[in-house]
């Protein structure tokens, strides 16, 4: 089931070549530089390899339904058999598809069940819309949530029978799989009338997640493709569970389909990116080959998506791509019947505008000619904006978490190779000198064994300095950190009581006038675009906060480095400061009590005594719905923070120690030096300790260059991520 492309284009331009060559880099650096430390810092190279190897950038892909999003992904990851869709999959499942990861054990696929409590946690909303709603709103239920939890179990029950209460929490495992296998675990709904409709969705309803291990795909970089379910869809189960599962993401791919992009009715789509961060979302607008007269109608449709996407996010510039997916898998397939039915359709003359065919090969006559095949597939490629999409991909990846990941620990581990350096170049000296006075005297000895203890009492001063630094420094980083949370919190939790407090005196205004709504129609749009906007705010004047600290302290930890090693002209960092990548803002996507709309909220105002009554209900609901959602916000910063804190100041404090430890051993070994000259005095110098002297210092003076060529190096790199990465990636 994995097709290739013979062309040029699938050849070169892999998604993520760039972040995966500094990470192949980083790689070998690491594991250098991991010589070189002193045994007691290691651990915090072999972590940071850890974490290196872990890296993986997700790609999630949100589309509507019918938008042509699993044919898109087939195409995208250049498998057009990839995923099923001759039956529509109306999955409830996540589907994670991993590309050049290693599978757990030897399973290639893995599929796991709900367990018996997450049933009522599909609806949560579900519980807590209806606890809150019970308490605010009395007489008001939203059991829209939980009914269609409810009719998963039963269809589930029905399929499975016995085997329905076996299976949850538990998990199938294969070592190899097929469309038959995802057939029967990802596509969910009623397949009477279809051939083997008995195995098709047997095991979907109970299916949490798919995690699905490929060896093929257009990827450099190690990257997790999520499928979500279906959006703008009126089974809001499904809508809920994408976003929940959006807030991992790193980049996200929005699937439009151009009869229907951007539409009125799309609300859920729009409340998804309206959770995501700006400088990471791609949409493409697929299926132009469903367009009558594609150079007409296809510059209208882009403008009104962009015009769509500035009202929603004024200023992001966000790409907009358009395409085809079928026309991307039929590049790579090249099946004669499919292509003929292409050809002749009218969207067929905008192949032309790649300037790869004449008119006159735009027929199924021209299939017959092996040349004109080459050239419409070419062509087809060129025109389903896949290469489009490949490079908004990659670029978006620039700004994502893992290019921030691979800049920090470049950071750290230049840091850690400068002290390095350092080090080996005073072992250098010492060992040189003494090498040098291997025949002093014994009062020569006694007099460099009085500066060594000198040497011993500053070392030991300055470690103590050191620790009373790192405590100090360490405890106003967590207090800055602290406040910078409960100031964010303050920013949001403001908004968001603004917001209330206006929907309470509108409502007041409505119901005194005696205009009492039928429907509740609040969506928290405007208090989803404040949130978003004091959360960007917030986030930003913290992280200048803490990059400012980072900055002030750095040339502190400098100079106590240098006292260390007063001779050893040991390089200043330098670059630009280093930025905290912000996390994405899922929670705001979050499904609230006030986002369904419901005849019910009639009810609403029936029972309350008056306006005022009404309007402090809705402004306490308001703040009660949208407080869980700045909480998330706040942890979801605090954990960047904290993040950033350990990659930088750990890391400094890191070399501080690398650099004690190698005093000391240098100190441990003038002292066995000291000795050796006392026994020298009374036997004369071996052949052989000067054979073991000079091959010491031959190995030092390896290690020196070893440590020199490694900073050189890591130093190359950074000027490369904040000079050309960082530059190219996009800006908010």
């Amino acid at each position: 089931m994995n097709a290739s492309m013979s062309g040029e284009e699938t050849r070169s331009g892999l998604i993520g070549s760039r972040l995966e060559g500094l990470r192949a880099q980083l790689l070998g650096c690491g594991d250098v530089l991991s010589n070189l430390v002193e045994p007691a810092e290691r651990p915090l190279v072999t972590d940071a390899l850890r974490k290196l190897k872990q890296l993986t950038c997700r790609v999630a892909i949100v589309g509507q339904i019918k938008s042509g999003k699993s044919s898109f992904i087939n195409a995208f990851v250049q498998d057009p058999g990839f995923l099923p869709t001759s039956v529509t999959p109306w999955t409830t499942a996540v589907t994670n598809l991993h590309f050049r990861q290693t599978p757990p054990g030897a399973h290639a696929a893995i599929f796991t069940f709900l367990q018996q409590n997450e049933w009522s946690s599909l609806a949560e909303s579900g519980g807590r819309v209806r606890e809150l709603t019970e308490r605010l709103v009395p007489g008001f239920e939203p059991q829209l949530l939980q009914r269609q939890a409810d009719q998963l179990r039963e269809r589930a029950q029905q399929r499975l029978g016995v085997e329905f209460e076996l299976l949850l929490g538990q998990a199938h495992a294969f070592e190899s799989f097929d469309a038959s296998i995802l057939l029967q675990y990802l596509c969910s709904g009623d397949f009477a009338g279809h051939a083997g409709a008995a195995a098709i969705g047997k095991y979907s309803d109970l299916t949490k997640s798919a995690d699905l291990y490929c060896d093929h795909g257009p990827f450099a970089f190690p990257v997790t493709v999520i499928d979500t379910p279906g959006t703008n869809d009126p089974f809001l189960i499904r809508d809920e569970i994408t976003r929940r599962s959006l807030g991992s993401a790193d980049v996200h791919l929005v699937v439009l389909t151009a009869r229907q992009p951007l539409s009125d009715t799309d609300v859920s789509l729009l409340r998804i990116m309206r959770g995501l961060n700006n400088d990471r979302i791609v949409v493409l607008i697929n299926r132009i080959d469903d367009l009558a007269d594609v150079e007409t109608e296809l510059p209208k449709v882009i403008a009104y998506v962009r015009q769509r996407l500035d009202a929603e996010f004024p200023g992001t510039g966000i790409p907009v791509v358009h395409g085809s997916a079928w026309w991307g898998n039929q590049a790579i397939a090249f099946e004669a019947e499919a292509v003929a039915r292409i050809l002749a359709r009218r969207s067929a003359s905008h192949l032309l505008r790649a300037g790869l065919l004449h008119p006159s090969e735009l027929t199924p006559a021209a299939l017959s000619n092996p040349d004109c095949r080459e050239r419409i597939r070419h062509s087809l490629w060129a025109m389903s904006g896949l290469p489009s999409v490949y490079k908004a991909i990659d670029m978006a990846m620039g700004a994502a978490r893992p290019a921030f990941a691979l800049r920090q620990i470049t950071h750290a581990f230049a840091e850690m190779a400068r002290v390095c350096e350092g080090s080996a170049r005073s072992e250098l000296e010492a060992l040189s000198d003494a090498a040098k006075r291997s025949s002093d005297l014994p009062q020569d000895a006694e007099e460099r064994f009085a500066r060594i203890s000198a040497e011993s009492e500053q070392l030991a001063r300055v470690t103590a300095n050191i620790d009373a630094s790192a405590t100090g420094i360490e405890t106003q980083l967590a207090r800055i950190i602290h406040e910078e949370r409960e100031a964010l919190r303050r920013h949001l939790m403001a908004t968001i009581d603004l917001h209330a407090a206006r929907e309470r005196d509108v409502l007041i205004d409505t119901l005194s006038r005696g205009r009492a709504p039928q429907v509740w129609t609040h969506e928290g749009v405007e208090l989803r675009r404040a949130l978003a906007g004091a959360f960007h705010e917030g986030f930003r004047n913290a992280a200048e906060r803490l990059t400012s600290f980072h900055a002030r302290v750095a040339p502190e930890l400098h100079k106590l480095t240098a006292s260390l090693m007063p001779d050893s002209a040991l390089s200043d960092p330098h670059g630009p400061t280093l930025s905290i990548a912000e996390p994405t803002i899922a929670p705001l996507s979050r499904l609230v009590a006030l986002d369904l709309d419901t005849s019910r909220w009639r009810l609403f105002w029936s029972r309350q005594p008056s306006p005022e009554a009404s309007g402090a209900r809705i402004e306490a609901l308001i703040r009660a719905e949208f407080s869980p959602v700045a909480d998330e916000l706040v942890q979801l910063a605090e954990n960047a923070f904290h993040e950033f804190s350990a990659t930088t100041i750990t890391w400094s404090f890191g070399a501080c120690r690398n650099i004690q430890h190698a005093l000391r051993r240098r100190l441990e070994f003038l002292r066995a030096e000291y000795e050796e000259t006392r026994r020298a005095a009374v036997s004369p110098e071996s052949a052989q300790r000067a054979t073991e002297t000079a091959e010491r210092l031959r190995a030092q003076d390896q290690r020196v260059k070893d440590n020199q060529t490694l900073t050189r190096h890591l130093e190359h790199l950074i000027q490369y991520m904040d000079k050309v990465l960082h530059e190219e990636a996009p800006r908010p």
